[in-house]
Order: structure tokens, then sequence, then C-alpha cells
């Protein structure tokens, strides 16, 4: 749970703003497959409001302007003075340990989305 009396506590807090998380019948079967869809599988959508967490890495921008989580295996960006949260990833992939690159215009993550934990890094404004 977030207890922190900093900016960055507090804006987590007001922040964690709604998101969905998918969820698919079967483990086995990947998003948008047309052989799960004949199989009768259904891809749900869970919508989950939340204003804290637990297990969760954060790193502030190096302006100091937002803060990046991650949070139930997606990232996500938020304002450093609060609001809703912004998702960066989603999906089956479990991401987390997000770190801004020194000029802010990356983020380095790990990620099982290759079948073994790797690093990935992703463009800070467009998400790929």
């Amino acid at each position: 749970m977030i207890r922190s009396r900093s900016s960055v506590g507090r804006a987590l807090r007001v922040g964690l703003a709604a998101f969905s998380s998918v969820l698919l019948v079967s483990p086995a079967i990947a998003q948008d497959d047309p052989e799960a869809e004949e199989a009768g599988w259904e891809r749900l959508e869970i919508p989950i409001d939340t204003d804290e967490g637990t297990w969760m890495s954060l790193d502030v921008s190096p302006d100091g302007r937002e803060v990046v989580f991650d949070l139930l295996g997606d990232l996500y960006v938020i304002p450093i003075e609060g609001g809703e949260a912004r998702s960066l990833t989603s999906g089956f992939a479990w991401d987390m340990q997000p770190r801004y690159s020194p000029d802010g215009r990356f983020v380095a993550f790990t990620s099982d989305r290759a079948g073994g934990d790797n690093v990935w890094v992703m463009n800070r404004d467009s998400g790929s």
C-alpha cells in the first residue's frame, strides 16, 4: 500500500484512476487470436478503480513533471501533482520496473513479452 507523505506518494494515491485489465478465459490463448474465438473463448475486460497498490516500482521523470509506475503487470504515467493515470502498456506480458532515460524520451523496463524476462526500451511518447 502506498503510504508516503511525499508529493509522489500523494500523486499516486490521488491518481491511480480507473484503468482496465484484460483477461482471457484461458492463459494459453493469445490476445485477438482467431482460433481462440472459433474455440469459443472470450476476451473479458474488467474495469478496476483503485487508489493504492502494492509491490510497485516507480521512477520520476528527469524534468520532475510525471511518474512512471507498474501496476498489475502494466506500465502507467501520471502527472507528479496527481490526476488520472495513462496506460503505456497493456496485455498479457508482465511489464515492470520502469525507468526513464536521462533525457526522459524513453522508458526502459523488464518484461516477459518474448518468453523470458528481458530489458525493453520504448519511446515515452509513442509507446513503441
